[in-house]
């Protein structure tokens, strides 16, 4: 039994190395789509970082809905960007799926059709970006959540990871729903 935790937990982190778009040896056939062609804006000293988690549930038809959970940061689309008090972050999020970026996301929640995902071990990731597309990040980190899944199993939730958790206990105001609702993959 021991040896099976070992063999999961290495295999889970041989997964991550594999499947980062910056931890990555392999050339990326998705090179200029993986995020790292957007410069990085770092987040003045004086402001709050913004915090962001991801959930996933399947969705009763097709494929899976995707949850950004966030605070500390206006997610909205460059449209309605106003001039803003100065401590105040705002911009859009990236999303990208095995290192591939797949659309801009301008509010919490996403559908992800089925075929988007590969079968067994996907990496989703959302980054949260200004108006000009560069990603926010605090202390040279990116501001970013991701999810491991694999689809095919009843329990999909592999790993789940962010450089900035709300659940962190840093205080602050919740920018929108909670990941409090148990979902399928949880």
């Amino acid at each position: 039994m021991k040896m099976h935790r070992y063999f999961t937990a290495g295999s889970l982190a041989w997964l991550i190395a594999a499947s980062s778009p910056t931890l990555s040896a392999q050339p990326n056939p998705h090179a200029g789509h993986n995020g790292d062609q957007h410069p990085v804006i770092e987040i003045p000293v004086h402001m709050a970082a913004p915090r962001i988690e991801l959930d996933i549930s399947r969705d009763r038809m097709s494929g899976f809905n995707l949850h950004i959970a966030y605070d500390r940061f206006e997610l909205e689309s460059p449209r309605y960007a106003s001039d803003k008090p100065q401590h105040f972050l705002e911009g859009h999020a990236h999303l990208y799926i095995n290192g591939e970026k797949i659309q801009r996301l301008y509010a919490a929640d996403v559908h992800l059709p089925e075929k988007l995902l590969k079968p067994g071990f996907n990496q989703i990731t959302v980054t949260l970006n200004a108006h000009d597309h560069s990603t926010w990040s605090r202390g040279g980190k990116r501001v970013l959540a991701t999810l491991f899944i694999q689809r095919d199993k009843d329990n999909f939730v592999l790993h789940r990871f962010s450089t900035s958790p709300i659940a962190s206990g840093e205080g602050g105001e919740k920018g929108n729903a909670s990941l409090g609702v148990a979902h399928n993959g949880r």
